[in-house]
């Protein structure tokens, strides 16, 4: 799975074709790893469930469960499956709503 999404990924092909979108996401994925660490710590959540959530937000539900079972955290795989699937459930509808309020503004 991981090999089939990563083959066509071509990094110094990013940065020449597209360098702002790469430096938007790099930005938006620091953003997101920062606000759960202060989020995570200020609400007594583990190292580990913090990092694998904003593995879930980045990569999803496989590669945060990938994440945890490689490092040894095999009772974190079922709820982190279960979040990351939220995750794309919340995700789903509130793109919709987002997309449908601002089609109407413009």
């Amino acid at each position: 799975f991981f090999v089939v999404i990563g083959i066509p990924a071509s990094i110094p092909m990013i940065i020449q074709n597209a360098p702002l979108l790469l430096l938007f996401v790099v930005l938006i994925m620091l953003v997101n790893l920062i606000v759960s660490l202060i989020l995570g710590r200020l609400f007594k959540f583990t190292l580990e469930e913090i990092l694998l959530v904003c593995n879930a937000n980045v990569g999803g539900p496989t590669t945060a469960a990938a994440m945890a079972i490689s490092k040894g955290w095999r009772t974190l795989v079922g709820p982190i499956l279960v979040i990351g699937t939220v995750g794309y459930v919340v995700g789903n509808y509130a793109g919709t709503i987002i997309y449908l309020i601002t089609t109407r503004l413009l």
